[in-house]
């Protein structure tokens, strides 16, 4: 047995959804997309600033050379987080890659084999780094993945197909037989669901995303107000979103095959209720929150509460108010400022008399100035 396929069997072995290798080349195209619009990323290279994640300079990516010199091949594996279903009170709310926890702080399958796998790797005496390489270019050059019109990667073979997937690329210092690439579009050419289903036009063209347009940007790396005419769009989203996925018909069957439910985050939907996340306590959010969905540094709560409170104006059910007129007295003025345009978007008079004796309190002007664009003053 080949050096190559003894790896791909222990891939498989270990549980992931599919292998493939590539060669280790600069990304040429990689290279040109973001050089056509470096406005779109700018974002991302001062990101540990305001998210628990490291700073993102998406350039470095173009050549796996640029973090190990010796690199020769890549290896990506593919992880399905869809083989489970998903709580129905957390749909529309919470991204479902987030929710399987692909890559958070909490040990998981995912992270388990991950790590195995690299002992695998190393235990052939090879050099190998994780992680460092455009995931959906190299799951395409190393023909385990196609490209969707929406900018996410579908399976060849995997999860029926979809996109429900994640590539993880390993950089090593060995030659290894490349597969076949698969560089190609597999969404019929007439189909523009996916941006159609867009409500922000983030998604402004087949292949082509403004991040910072997007949905899931807003909610977990956008650390201020949320632009008035963001929120109406946001619907229920607190935390990712995947709406682009869900209106593909390529996704369709995966989406709706039956499947057994996901016990372990059954037992979490209460501590993940949207009530919940807007009045959570700091306690709270660190122990049942943060650990499963970091990317919203531990002292941002007001982040999720800002969210929170958005999604409950859209849901429009006047159950809600009593828990947001509770989150007037709130001491961050971000969580206030879109409580009061949660209260608004409701309507009614309890909500209306709230926000008329919270005026009369409210030192900050942003505060009240969204309080007063609701009561009309």
């Amino acid at each position: 047995m080949s050096l190559t396929q003894t790896i791909k069997e222990k891939a498989m072995e270990l549980g992931f959804a599919a292998v493939g290798v590539a060669t280790a080349e600069p990304f040429a195209l990689y290279a040109e997309e973001l050089n056509r619009r470096p406005e779109m990323y700018e974002w991302g290279k001062t990101l540990s600033q305001k998210a628990s994640v490291k700073d993102l300079n998406l350039l470095r990516f173009i050549d796996p050379a640029g973090f190990l010199p010796d690199v020769k091949s890549l290896i990506v594996v593919t992880d399905s987080y869809f083989e489970e279903d998903f709580p129905l009170s957390l749909a529309g709310k919470i991204g479902r890659c987030y929710l399987k926890g692909l890559f958070c702080p909490e040990e998981s399958a995912h992270s388990l084999r991950r790590k195995e796998f690299k002992k695998f790797l190393q235990g052939l005496s090879m050099k190998v780094l994780y992680g460092p390489a455009p995931a959906r270019m190299a799951g395409a050059r190393a023909g385990v993945t196609n490209y969707g019109k929406n900018c996410f990667a579908f399976a060849n073979e995997a999860a029926g197909k979809s996109s429900w997937v994640v590539n993880e690329p390993f950089l090593v210092d060995r030659e290894l037989d490349p597969d076949p690439p698969t560089l190609k579009v597999g969404c019929p050419e007439n189909c523009q669901k996916c941006l159609e289903a867009c409500p922000t036009g983030a998604l402004y063209s087949p292949l082509k995303m403004d991040p910072r347009k997007c949905i899931a940007f807003h909610t977990y790396f956008n650390d201020g107000e949320i632009p008035r005419e963001v929120r109406d769009k946001m619907g229920t989203w607190v935390y990712g979103c995947d709406l682009c996925q869900e209106a593909c018909p390529r996704n369709k069957r995966w989406l709706e095959k039956e499947k057994p439910m996901n016990q372990a985050l059954a037992v979490r939907t209460e501590h993940l209720k949207i009530t919940t996340l807007l009045t959570m306590s700091q306690e709270h959010y660190e122990q049942n929150v943060w650990p499963l969905l970091y990317y919203i540094r531990k002292d941002n709560r007001r982040l999720w509460q800002r969210n929170a409170a958005i999604a409950l104006g859209n849901q429009g059910d006047p159950d809600t108010v009593p828990f947001l007129i509770k989150a007037l007295s709130d001491p961050e003025p971000l969580v206030r400022s879109h409580v009061a345009w949660a209260l608004g978007k409701i309507g009614g008079s309890k909500g209306r008399d709230a926000l008329e004796k919270w005026r009369r309190q409210e030192q900050e002007d942003k505060v009240r100035q969204e309080i007063e664009a609701v009561l009309g003053h």
